[in-house]
């Protein structure tokens, strides 16, 4: 999806080809932005019998960031 975000990026606020995507990743705590592979452990405990009076919550998997 990146790709096509950083692209419209690009073309509207006249940055080079992946400077947004570098940018969104700098401002993340972590340092970078996500891979699918850090979803993993969350996405297994919420799939686990550990899980089973999680009711309705919001797990961020974000490193870092805040939702606002």
């Amino acid at each position: 999806m990146w790709t096509e975000v950083d692209a419209l990026f690009a073309r509207y606020e006249g940055r080079p080809p992946g400077e947004k995507k570098r940018l969104v990743g700098a401002a993340v705590p972590y340092g970078r932005m996500g891979y699918p592979e850090d979803h993993a452990g969350a996405a297994v405990f919420l799939a686990s019998a550990e899980a089973d009076y999680v009711v309705a919550q919001t797990i961020n998997v974000d490193g870092g960031n805040w939702m606002s």
